[in-house]
């Protein structure tokens, strides 16, 4: 399994078939040349680990809700092992989860959409914690519309033909700490346990120097380790991207182990994904170029898919 590392800052379509060739075989790929400035993305960085420094009492003041899904997620009340009904044990970090800056007006579908753009929380004790990472959710979100341009050329469509089932997308950023263990965890126990994305794209920023995100190759049954590129963002395709591409586009399985593996004590790591999603209501079915031999799956429904995996992963 070959995890490349792409400059997307080049001929669109030359990229498109790059990307085309690489996710037929594997759902990651890291990527350069994104054009997301440096200082957006440290200051989201930089002070989401200073929230993460509070003291807990502090957190806690903006946990999310009986059910809601933005907010402090603290230590293991998350298992994504269970998303793939795999009933894992809870994983050993804490996340702030945010949506849209700004969401886009009602009306919504349903109470599940409304719920997708609830407003967001932000603590009193760092109140400079909601401008970085509003400003780095927007250059999230203009990068994700970029990258399935080239998705789209990729796959033989319009560039523009993914950005009018996005563009109400319930995009998510999570930024997670990874605390130093001092204790060995229970077993089967880890960092983020094994899942597929859920939705159409991820874009990841890992923390230099703290390896543990690895992907599944299937073929060797083996796991692969994704080592964090300077610059670079890991991207991966969800569950919903390979549908609608009737399987020509893989959705991996990865985890995040321990980076000591073996040892009682391992280094503390961050993370920041964003997930972006096709709009709630938009019918995910074979696109007219990924058809083949026929279509492998009935057409469903973005929202109801994401938020059921959501559900089922969420204590």
């Amino acid at each position: 399994m070959d995890v490349p590392v792409i400059d997307i800052d080049r001929d669109p379509a030359a990229v498109g078939r790059e990307i085309d060739e690489t996710l037929r075989s594997v759902g990651f790929f890291q990527i350069v040349g994104h054009g997301v400035p440096a200082e957006i993305a440290d200051g989201c960085w930089d002070t989401a680990r200073a929230f993460f420094d509070l003291p807990l009492e502090a957190k806690k003041e903006i946990e999310r809700s009986p059910g809601g899904l933005y907010g402090y997620f603290p230590m293991a009340v998350e298992s994504l092992a269970n998303s793939l009904d795999g009933m894992g044990p809870g994983d050993l970090k804490e996340s702030i989860n945010v949506g849209w800056p700004t969401p886009p007006a009602g009306p919504y579908a349903d109470e599940t959409e409304a719920a997708l753009f609830a407003p967001n929380v932000w603590p009193s004790a760092l109140p400079e914690l909601r401008p970085v990472t509003e400003a780095y959710f927007r250059e999230m979100q203009g990068l994700s519309h970029r990258l399935l341009s080239i998705f789209a050329l990729g796959l033989g469509l319009d560039a523009d033909y993914f950005a009018d089932k996005t563009s109400r997308s319930p995009a998510a950023l999570r930024v997670i700490d990874y605390p130093e263990q001092a204790a060995p965890p229970e077993d089967g126990q880890l960092r983020a346990g094994a899942h597929t994305d859920y939705g159409t794209l991820t874009i990841l920023r890992q923390q230099l120097g703290r390896a543990g995100l690895q992907v599944h190759d299937a073929a060797t049954d083996s796991w692969i380790d994704i080592p964090p590129v300077e610059g670079a963002y890991v991207i991966n395709i969800g569950d919903l991207m390979a549908r609608w591409t009737n399987d020509r586009w893989t959705s991996t399985l990865h985890r995040v182990i321990d980076p000591d593996a073996g040892s009682a004590v391992s280094a503390r790591r961050q993370s920041m994904p964003f997930f972006f999603n096709a709009d709630y209501s938009q019918v995910i079915e074979c696109l007219p170029t990924c058809v083949g031999d026929g279509a492998r799956y009935e057409p469903v429904l973005a929202g109801p898919h994401l938020a059921g995996k959501t559900r089922k992963a969420v204590a």
